[in-house]
């Protein structure tokens, strides 16, 4: 879910996580506090959440751990889900940008247990905890923030559909659509109002921990298909070349936009 707050300047306030059915939420707290962390407890914060767990980040975000209450999934995934305008199916995971990815990293990948699935020279950083590629993408940059945050498509022929309703509301697509290299999902990007950048996406890799390498496709540069290094010129893995810089977030002159 996204939680919009009324701010004067945008930004990211917080990331949340769902915990694993079972988690003992005070062993929990624990391991974060044995990790540094002054972990904050409370108690049906939101909607269906029974317990949250939050901690500050050394990059001025809160992540918020969430214990959700049973049969919460289902109440949101059937009967009653809008239909209406892209009408993508999921929030599906966010990039952000820090001057401290490295510690951001480190946290995810040896406190929270997550795998780092690939890396885009040595500004991205792609990591998971399920069998999604990636869950964030944590973006080595001089500024924290949000660089996009990503809703699933139903499938690839779904960007057609997208891309008409975003040009009925009068909203460029600026990047894509064209397949990424780093999860091979079909990709496309458009700014918000506040200028957040917007990726829809279909067809993400799925990744195997206990393979260490994503389940083989027939678009794959490599099988196994594991783990790498892509280069900065190595957004697109049909060699597109876009004007519109995706990696610096930066648009096309004005002039040049309907």
């Amino acid at each position: 879910e996204i939680l919009v707050v009324k701010s004067e300047t945008p930004g990211l306030v917080s990331l949340a996580y769902e915990l694993n059915p079972g988690t003992d939420v005070t062993v929990f707290a624990g391991d974060l506090r044995t990790a540094g962390f002054n972990p904050k407890l409370k108690s049906s914060p939101y909607p269906g959440i029974a317990r949250l767990l939050a901690i500050e980040t050394p990059c001025g975000h809160r992540l918020e751990f969430l214990e959700t209450e049973e049969g919460l999934a289902a109440a949101f995934s059937g009967a009653g889900r809008r239909e209406a305008g892209v009408a993508p199916i999921r929030l599906g995971h966010a990039a952000i940008t820090s001057s401290k990815a490295a510690e951001l990293i480190a946290f995810h990948r040896d406190v929270l247990g997550f795998w780092e699935t690939d890396w885009i020279g040595d500004v991205a950083t792609f990591l998971t905890c399920n069998c999604d590629h990636h869950v964030i993408n944590i973006v080595n940059t001089p500024a924290h923030g949000a660089h996009h945050i990503a809703f699933q498509l139903r499938d690839a022929g779904h960007h057609a559909q997208a891309g008409d309703r975003l040009r009925a509301a009068g909203i460029r697509t600026e990047w894509g659509p064209t397949r990424h290299t780093a999860g091979h999902n079909i990709a496309a990007y458009h700014f918000d109002p506040d200028r957040t950048m917007i990726e829809l996406y279909a067809e993400m890799d799925v990744f195997i921990p206990e393979a260490g390498a994503c389940q083989p496709r027939p678009w794959h540069e490599h099988v196994p298909m594991k783990p790498k290094r892509w280069g900065l010129d190595e957004l697109s893995a049909w060699g597109v070349d876009f004007r519109f810089d995706l990696a610096k977030g930066e648009q096309p002159p004005r002039a040049t936009r309907f």
